[in-house]
């Protein structure tokens, strides 16, 4: 597991209890509350993550994210 896949958990960990690691293809699912997605976008791009698919749940006020790093 590299630095930055590393990082990346943990930056989603500190805004979600509900993250999805897959260390193979360095990809990461999470579901982030609306006023943090924000923060996980800009900072999950500042590690070389891409956001693939987003869908909004809106019951909970929250977002469903897929990044994978490129």
């Amino acid at each position: 597991m590299n630095a930055s896949f590393c990082r990346a958990n943990a930056l989603c960990e500190e805004f979600s209890d509900y993250v999805i690691y897959d260390s193979e293809l360095d990809s990461v699912l999470v579901n982030v509350p609306f006023r943090h997605f924000e923060i996980i976008y800009l900072e999950l791009g500042k590690l070389g993550y891409t956001l693939v698919f987003k869908t909004q749940i809106e019951k909970t006020n929250s977002l469903t994210c897929t990044f994978i790093k490129e």
